[in-house]
């Protein structure tokens, strides 16, 4: 647990840091287009993985909303669609990011994950969530690198038909479902134009 609340403490206090040394700035008042596209490392009790984002969404003042679409490659591969709020705090060029994706997981099996599982052995889509804090810094007018770390969830659902012949003739097939929670800490680098 200690491992943790290590980073994110580090980097409540860089932040904070970071504000109260810089020099201020007025906010825009009208809408910004936005591009963010991330690359990550998940890290969960399955072992690690990496993913891939790309949001985009128009910005006012300090608040940020978009769509995203990505790769999630931990424990199964899936293409997470999700809206994704954000807000800034600060006026400088070094601002705290706080965040919150919500959306939804498509499966999108390996080559090596389909064979590992019977021909009639289905992934349904599920739940994608993750929440976060972060650092923006500023890289000229418009282009920004952004650090955030986050907690994100990951639901499939499998549903598993045992083979007719396994039961006596006009016996019906026996189902079977297992549901997936996938909980990681999500670590990501970004590029912000």
């Amino acid at each position: 647990m200690f491992k943790m609340k290590c980073p994110i403490f580090i980097c409540i206090i860089l932040c904070t840091a970071a504000e109260l040394s810089a020099q201020q700035k007025t906010l825009p008042d009208r809408w910004q287009f936005h591009s963010v596209n991330n690359v990550g490392l998940l890290e969960g009790q399955t072992g690690s993985s990496f993913q891939l984002q790309t949001i985009n969404g128009a910005q006012y003042r300090s608040w940020f909303a978009g769509i995203g679409l990505g790769l999630d490659f931990y424990r199964y591969r899936t293409i997470p669609l999700f809206l994704d709020i954000r807000q800034e705090f600060g006026r400088s060029t070094k601002k705290l990011i706080v965040y919150a994706d919500i959306g939804i997981n498509f499966c999108w099996l390996t080559d090596n994950e389909k064979t590992t599982y019977l021909a009639n052995d289905k992934f349904n889509k599920g739940l994608y969530a993750d929440f976060g804090l972060g650092y923006k810094i500023g890289l000229g007018k418009t282009n920004n690198l952004l650090l955030t770390i986050g907690y994100s969830l990951k639901k499939l659902k499998e549903t598993y038909e045992t083979p007719e012949y396994y039961y006596p003739p006009n016996y019906p097939p026996d189902k079977e479902q297992i549901n997936y929670h996938l909980n990681r800490l999500s670590i990501k680098i970004g590029w912000e134009f």
